[in-house]
């Protein structure tokens, strides 16, 4: 059982968090329609190819931002107000420093690998170019705002976190009406449009923590011990955020290389979709990493380990419920959505929804080892396995292989990290045991079972009608609930038993 105190907060926390989510993805939903109608597919993949060189070569920002929420959150969870205040103004010069030194690797060889390796049309050259350098710009923005948004987060402040999601969600909204009825160029004016509304949510999370947290009032200090603490805690990660980059953004590039932007439109909307979705999850694992390192900083290894584990189990049946309908009725889903859907559009839907189902444990499996600081045999397993998996897929579509071969490679990617490598290394070096890890891949696979076998049967008959995807999504939901609830743990079951009891008692 998790204690009552941590319990509490992570519920209220992830409360806050799908307040936040919901308003999010709705218009996330309706803008991407929009602007993917707006643009066109090509300027849409375009943006999307533009925005994926920038964030291929800024990945090693999220390198430092994994290292600045880890050590700011472990002060925090030690009390060392004076060592939090020295640690948050070092990270927040390396992330300046960074900026810089990224802003001008992006004006040189990025610049260049956008002329000369991407396929773009005669005609939009000087847009695409345009829009590079904007993305440029927000994403030095971005770097240097890691730090604050890592404070709000350590002090798992997420009610602000969620403010801030709903007003981006508005002003998204108007960056769409404002599309609408523009007659500049729309892929230059949405570039600079978004890059407007991430300027504005920089400077509000920069006032609300200079106010609120006095360790991010900025001072000449630079803490070379914490640097380098932070820099070798980095430099263990950089591996695995490269191969996260491959995974991600690498992927969009590599599509461009070789077939037209639709191909990359298809790709992104795939992602979109799926992030979209994802935000449950994110949300809920958002709220629990703070407690997991805090936990551990405090030397509670069993309670950190034992969070772990239950929150994965939790995790999963969270994806189940949400990917299994998506993939079942992801045609009527996209042509509801979109009013052009791009070719391969729905199949990469499909294998980009599947791989969050199987990488739940790639994800949640790597929160300890981010608490531990232990992440060699991690950066290690990543330059054989992802860099590898990248080469592998350069060279199969060098040889003319179908662009399927992109979602087949990273279903391998993701199996492999998720229940291989990942328990591996917490089994070897964090303290976990075989016995615990394999109970909670069986706990998993029982609630899959019988959600897979509903879902199969589903796919078998053609949608219609709105009233026909309702009940298929509904059966399909509810498969994942009953089967959540048969499977639960005994301890669970019986406190939701009382609390039931209880609110029927009060009825009366």
């Amino acid at each position: 059982m998790l204690e009552h105190s941590y319990n509490k907060r992570i519920v209220k926390n992830t409360l806050f968090l799908y307040i936040r989510m919901i308003f999010i993805m709705g218009v996330s939903l309706f803008t991407s329609r929009v602007v993917l109608d707006k643009l066109g597919v090509t300027d849409y993949g375009i943006y999307n190819t533009v925005g994926g060189v920038v964030a291929m070569l800024a990945f090693l920002n999220s390198t430092l931002s994994t290292g600045t929420s880890r050590f700011l959150t472990f002060e925090l969870g030690k009390d060392d107000i004076k060592k939090l205040k020295a640690t948050f103004c070092t990270t927040f010069y390396a992330h300046a420093i960074l900026a810089i030194v990224l802003v001008v690797v992006m004006e040189t060889i990025g610049l260049w690998f956008v002329y000369n390796h991407l396929i773009i049309p005669s005609e939009r050259i000087s847009a695409t170019l345009c829009t590079y350098h904007i993305s440029i710009f927000t994403m030095a923005l971005s770097i240097t705002q890691v730090p604050y948004t890592s404070v709000i987060i350590a002090h798992e402040n997420m009610k602000v976190y969620a403010y801030l999601g709903i007003f981006e969600a508005f002003a998204k909204l108007l960056i769409v009406y404002l599309l609408v009825i523009s007659t500049f160029d729309k892929l230059i004016f949405y570039a600079c449009l978004i890059a407007v509304v991430q300027f504005s949510i920089i400077i509000f999370y920069r006032v609300f923590c200079v106010k609120h947290y006095k360790e991010s009032i900025l001072s000449l200090t630079f803490d070379k011990k914490i640097f380098r603490e932070i820099l070798s805690f980095s430099s263990l990660s950089l591996i695995a955020n490269l191969s996260q980059m491959l995974s991600s953004q690498g992927l969009v590039v590599l599509i461009n290389m070789f077939f037209q932007p639709a191909i990359v439109a298809a790709q992104a909307i795939g992602t979109q979709l799926t992030n979209a979705m994802m935000q449950f999850v994110s949300n809920l694992q958002t709220a629990i990493t703070p407690q997991v390192i805090k936990l551990y900083a405090q030397k509670e290894y069993n309670k950190s380990r034992q969070l772990t584990l239950q929150s994965s189990v939790y995790i999963h049946e969270l994806v189940l419920l949400l990917s299994l309908p998506a993939i079942v009725v992801m045609d009527p889903l996209l042509h509801l959505w979109l009013v052009e859907v791009p070719p391969y559009a729905i199949v990469f839907a499909q294998y980009i929804v599947l791989q969050q189902i199987l990488g739940v444990y790639n994800n949640t499996l790597y929160i300890p080892m981010i608490a531990s600081g232990k992440l060699a045999s991690n950066s290690k397993a990543c330059i054989w396995i992802g860099i590898g998996m990248f080469a592998i897929l350069y060279s199969l579509l060098k040889w003319g292989c179908d662009v399927m071969w992109v979602q087949y490679i990273c279903i391998l990617q993701v199996m492999i990290y998720s229940y291989i490598v990942k328990p591996y290394i917490l089994c070897k070096e964090i303290g976990f045991s075989w016995s615990d890890v394999w109970s909670s891949f069986c706990q998993c696979l029982k609630v899959s079972v019988i959600p897979i076998i509903i879902s199969v049967v589903c796919a078998q008959f053609e949608i219609h009608s709105m009233v026909e995807l309702i009940i298929i999504v509904f059966a399909i939901c509810l498969s994942v609930l009953v089967s959540s609830y048969i499977f639960l743990d005994k301890d669970v079951r019986n406190k939701v038993h009382t609390i039931i009891r209880n609110r029927i008692v009060c009825l009366k």
